[in-house]
């Protein structure tokens, strides 16, 4: 059995230009949808990255 953890996937990209969230999830094929922390706290679309940010893309769950 498979747990979260394992399905994760973990990349490490290094930025050689300014980028912002929107920029960023462009180039990995992900939709705008998902959520992105930046050194723990959520960001928006417009935020640029800095170069040593820390930054983790969830994916928008919904449940009810």
């Amino acid at each position: 059995m498979t747990t979260p953890i394992e399905k994760a996937r973990i990349q490490e990209i290094v930025l050689t230009e300014t980028k912002t969230v929107a920029q960023l999830l462009l180039e990995l094929n992900l939709s705008d949808t998902h959520v992105v922390l930046v050194d723990g706290e959520r960001q928006n679309l417009d935020t640029v990255l800095q170069e040593n940010d820390s930054v983790v893309v969830l994916p928008l769950i919904a449940g009810g």
